[in-house]
């Protein structure tokens, strides 16, 4: 009988003790990971540009905005009108905005294009419709408009810009969740 209540006793101490603290104990939810506010810009740099669009830009700061899970940089030449600019939009998942959100959103998108063409080997999806790529990767929409002529050159540019910007994203969040 001893035993009995010593093992109960030792129980009751144990759940107690694992109850105890603010949410703490053996029994607490882990801390949610806070979700990163990616900027555009940290994806594709004025020097990715330089790189890969052959002009060196400047950020134009009428068409660099943050509004929610929403984030835009423009990049543009110097003088104005010189080449191309180029745009980078990143739709973010958040706490209230989960991936599979997102993702039926890019799908709408998509849906709406019927010029889109799929690229494949960008994120966890890709689609070109000029002048703009759209990509799914990691939970958020990449769109990059740049260039034009709807071409091969221009079919180029949008890609060596996104795969800089999915390689980005990939150490920004590093796990591949969805």
């Amino acid at each position: 009988m001893k035993k009995v209540l010593l093992i109960a006793a030792s129980l009751l101490m144990i759940i107690g003790l694992c109850a105890c603290g603010n949410g703490g104990g053996l029994f607490a939810k882990p801390a949610p990971t806070p979700v990163p506010e990616i900027d555009p810009a940290s994806l594709i740099t004025a020097d990715d540009v330089a790189a890969i669009a052959g002009y060196v830009p400047v950020v134009e700061p009428s068409g660099t905005t943050r509004e929610g899970n929403v984030g835009s940089v423009l990049y543009r030449s110097e003088p104005i009108g010189q080449q191309d600019t180029v745009n980078v939009k990143i739709t973010q998942f958040t706490d209230t905005i989960d991936y599979q959100q997102l993702f039926e959103k890019y799908e709408q998108d998509k849906a709406s294009r019927p010029s889109a063409e799929l690229i494949g080997g960008i994120g966890q999806e890709a689609y070109i419709a000029f002048p703009t790529i759209h990509v799914y990767d990691r939970g958020c929409i990449i769109e990059i408009t740049a260039g034009s002529g709807a071409n091969d050159a221009q079919k180029n540019l949008l890609q060596g810009l996104a795969i800089t910007a999915t390689g980005r994203l990939e150490e920004i969040i590093p796990d591949n969740t969805k």
